[in-house]
């Protein structure tokens, strides 16, 4: 069996490339089928790595600030309550206080995860 790549380049390529459309603090992502992190997580039902969400958070973040050196200086809360699979529109919404965000992603009307952390 082929090890597939799934490097946090093809991921972060991934997302850039998914990235459909932003509204203010709103984003829009469509994950199709080949979208590099559902490759190996897991076999025969890939669903979306939580760290994946928390990264498209921070691209978000990124994007509303027009700053990409920005990092994660703390992550304060997370909580995964849906999967996300594949051929999903995900949404994320980002509310920011100062350096804290809190991030609520969403597919259609669920609450997939709650994020909230703090950049540097």
């Amino acid at each position: 069996m082929k090890k597939k790549d799934v490097s946090v380049k093809n991921i972060e390529t991934s997302i850039r490339e998914s990235f459909k459309s932003q509204n203010s603090a709103s984003f829009v992502f469509f994950l199709d089928k080949d979208f590099s992190a559902f490759k190996g997580h897991f076999p025969h039902y890939p669903l979306l790595p939580g760290i994946v969400q928390i990264e498209m958070v921070l691209f978000c973040i990124k994007k509303l600030l027009n700053n990409d050196a920005l990092k994660i200086k703390e992550i304060k809360k997370v909580k995964f309550a849906k999967p996300i699979f594949p051929k999903s529109q995900v949404n994320v919404e980002i509310i920011q206080r100062d350096l804290s965000f809190k991030a609520v992603v969403k597919c259609g009307q669920d609450m997939c995860s709650q994020i909230a952390i703090e950049i540097i």
